[in-house]
């Protein structure tokens, strides 16, 4: 029996209603993507009218070589890094806010508000904020600078800063919808079972580490994926804060201006873009099998 009506019109009504979606996605995913692998293989300036010359694996053996402008040494090193560190301040800060919050007190609705703000806001508004409260001339951050060290910094402009500055910022932005996320799963939790440890004379951090910590197993699972994958693939907040300079160039940003940002070889940049692309997915089907994993044993 067909559920949606036994005319033909009505049998193939759901599949008509699926081919403008599938045409959206045919123009603006899949054929971007096919011609983004070709391009990988080619020596192409980008502009209109010039020659596109196929080049075979050339732009990924001038990637992997010490000789060539990427060389998959720093920018690597920092997409490693800003992954990593924003991963670990998103779920730290993410998890001890959920907690706190997930109290029945007075008022709690509107500090869950606040901190869940900044996800609201799109990069560019995210970036002017924090780039005039960082600014070296009278921003905040540099009057309480001066007042604590005595002396200035320039930092989105400091080579020792930026990359931490950048970390700070995209982890300020996101670390409320890390705390919602666990903040479900804290709400999942039975309360029988907080009173039965409760009777039991259980600790704070006996009752966090048997209780709590492996019931969000499947919260720490998206949270942690999500933001290893956005830190890997992101560049938005760096282009915005620095523009990948002062040692805050990493993958994504290094393929964004060698195809959109003046660079002669927009087929080395679609190469980039692959070379992005796997590394996310063996990435990410890496640590989801790992989480789904732990989620089983905990």
């Amino acid at each position: 029996m067909n559920p949606f009506g036994r005319r033909g019109y009505q049998r193939w009504s759901p599949a008509i209603w699926m081919i403008p979606g599938c045409l959206l996605f045919l123009a603006f995913k899949l054929y971007p993507s096919i011609f983004t692998a070709y391009y990988s293989l080619t020596e192409y300036s980008g502009m209109p009218g010039t020659p596109v010359t196929f080049v075979g694996l050339q732009n990924y053996k001038s990637a992997f070589s010490l000789g060539g402008w990427f060389s998959l040494g720093p920018e690597l090193e920092r997409t490693v890094i800003f992954a990593v560190s924003v991963t670990l301040v998103q779920n730290i800060v993410g998890l001890c806010l959920a907690l706190i919050f997930n109290r029945k007190v007075r008022g709690v609705s509107a500090y869950r508000l606040m901190i869940f703000f900044p996800q609201v806001l799109s990069v560019v508004v995210i970036g002017m904020i924090w780039t005039l409260m960082f600014s070296p001339i009278g921003g905040p951050v540099q009057l309480i600078w001066k007042g604590l060290l005595g002396h200035t910094s320039s930092f989105f402009g400091s080579y020792s800063l930026a990359l931490w500055l950048v970390i700070f910022v995209q982890s300020w932005h996101f670390t409320g919808f890390t705390m919602l996320i666990y903040l479900a799963g804290l709400q999942t939790i039975p309360v029988e079972l907080y009173e039965a440890a409760k009777v039991d004379g259980a600790g704070a951090w006996r009752v966090f580490r048997d209780i709590t910590w492996p019931l969000l197993a499947s919260s720490a699972t998206v949270n942690i994926f999500l933001s290893v994958i956005g830190g890997l693939g992101d560049y938005a907040m760096i282009y915005v804060l620095t523009d990948g300079n002062f040692g805050t160039m990493n993958l994504g940003m290094a393929m964004f201006s060698q195809t959109f940002g003046g660079g002669d070889n927009f087929g080395f940049g679609a190469m980039l873009q692959m070379l992005q692309f796997g590394m996310v997915l063996v990435v990410g089907i890496l640590l989801l099998w790992y989480l789904r994993r732990r989620e089983v044993q905990l």
